[in-house]
This record gives C-alpha cells, sequence and structure tokens, in this order.
C-alpha cells in the first residue's frame, strides 16, 4: 500500500478516473434512452430511490427546484417516471420509476452488474466489507463537498 502523500493522490487519481468512466457511461447510455446526462442521473437515483420526492430529488443532484420541474417532464414525456401525489400529505409529490425505466436500467447496466459482481468475488469477505465501507465514505465525502459547495453558492460565496 501506498504510504504518504504519493499513495494518497494514486486514490484519489483512480477515485477520479472511475467518475470520469461513470460519466461516459451515462454519455454513452443517454441516446439510448432519449435523455441528457442529468436527466439520467436523475433517473438512475430514481430508480435507486423509489418513492422519492421532487424536492429530496432536486437536493440529490444539487439542482433548483425549477430545474428539477424541468428533469421530471422529460423524464415523465420519455415514460421513464411518474408523479404521484404522497397518500400521507397530499401536497408532497413523490417521483416512482415506471416499469419502462427499471427495463431500461435493467437492460443497459445488466452486464455492468454481473462484471462487478464477478470482480467483487474474486475478492475476499473482509476485502469486499473494506471495500464497501470505502465507498461510503468516499461518497459521504464527496456528498458534504457537493453541500459545502451549494450552500456556499446560495449564500453567494
Amino acid at each position: 500500500m501506498g504510504e504518504g502523500r504519493n499513495g494518497h493522490r494514486t486514490t484519489v487519481d483512480l477515485l477520479r478516473g472511475l467518475a470520469a468512466s461513470l460519466d461516459a457511461l451515462t454519455n454513452a447510455a443517454s441516446p439510448h434512452a432519449g435523455l441528457n446526462r442529468t436527466d439520467m442521473r436523475a433517473l438512475d437515483i430514481i430508480n435507486m430511490q423509489q418513492g422519492l420526492t421532487a424536492g429530496q430529488l432536486a437536493a440529490r443532484l444539487k439542482l433548483t427546484t425549477g430545474a428539477i420541474t424541468g428533469v421530471l417532464d422529460r423524464l415523465e414525456r420519455a415514460g421513464h417516471a411518474r408523479r404521484t401525489h404522497d397518500l400521507e400529505d397530499r401536497r408532497r409529490v413523490v417521483v416512482q420509476p415506471t416499469p419502462e425505466a427499471r427495463r431500461f436500467g435493467s437492460v443497459v447496466f445488466r452486464q455492468l452488474g454481473r462484471d462487478l459482481d464477478e470482480l467483487m468475488t474474486s475478492y475476499s469477505e473482509e476485502d469486499r466489507a473494506l471495500v464497501e465501507e470505502f465507498l461510503r465514505s468516499v461518497t459521504e465525502i464527496v456528498s458534504q463537498r457537493a453541500e459545502d459547495l451549494s450552500t456556499a453558492e446560495r449564500r453567494g460565496a
């Protein structure tokens, strides 16, 4: 394992490379769904976290409520999402993926899922737990940085 700054820099560079690869995958999949990158990211979140509100989706993507309305309009027109009213609070709009969205995600990402499953089986249970904990921690750090930048932007900093 790399020690000191150089070892950490390699890890950061690898994470940046992963982010670029995920962007490339999103770009490659977008035309198949007739959606842009932001819409694809929203669709992925909707598929992973069913039943979230439009506001929660906007917060996850760091978009304004006006921008998320446009995203949801496009997802609905493409047949990938539907907005319903929350049963407990009719004022809240809940976003649900459609069966078409689930099928699309399955077709596009099925082989990737298989490939990643195969890769993870090559690691010991302890190593898989470490990888998963690392990725959870990285996700939290990146999410917090996005929140910090978003908050600074709203304050005009």
